[in-house]
């Protein structure tokens, strides 16, 4: 019991710094505490389908519910209007794509950032919950060939 105890508040502290600063700090913390890549990998990833999962809904919920956001957002964009408009046409141009890139990318995505590009995109929930854990599982085979890479100069 006790040494179950100790392995779930290290699954515990694993998941918190998952939320909090995502791969680079996972993976990390994972090694210090003796979890193997294999299994690190795997939790991060579960981890990235629960907060994708979670966070689509609350945009989606959000934007739906919240009418004075919608006031200010129309404010804004008369007043931006042709800044608003190539911006969103470069931005469409890259659509599924920049998607998956931005939540693949080592240091600066993951599923917040895929999950923020993906709503403003007015990508379909579904088909944006796919690009973004394809992104996050890239993002992830990425970090474990570093780290088994990293390991193997140090043994």
């Amino acid at each position: 019991m006790n040494g179950m105890r100790f392995s779930l508040d290290k699954l515990i502290i694993f998941f918190c710094i998952q939320y909090a600063l995502g791969r680079r700090g996972s993976f990390p913390y994972g090694l210090l505490v003796n979890f193997s890549l294999l299994k690190i990998s795997l939790l991060v990833i579960v981890s990235d389908i629960i907060q994708t999962i979670i966070l689509l809904n609350f945009f989606d919920y959000f934007s739906k519910h919240f009418v004075f956001l919608k006031r200010f957002k129309q404010k804004l964009s008369k007043k931006y209007q042709p800044k608003v408009q190539n911006s969103k046409k470069k931005f469409q141009k890259i659509g599924n794509t920049g998607v998956l890139l931005i939540s693949a990318l080592p240091y600066a995505g993951g599923a917040l950032s895929g999950s923020i590009f993906a709503i403003s995109l007015k990508i379909e929930k579904r088909k944006a919950f796919f690009i973004i854990i394809s992104g996050c599982v890239i993002g992830t085979c990425l970090y474990y060939l570093g780290f088994t890479g990293i390991i193997s100069v140090f043994k």
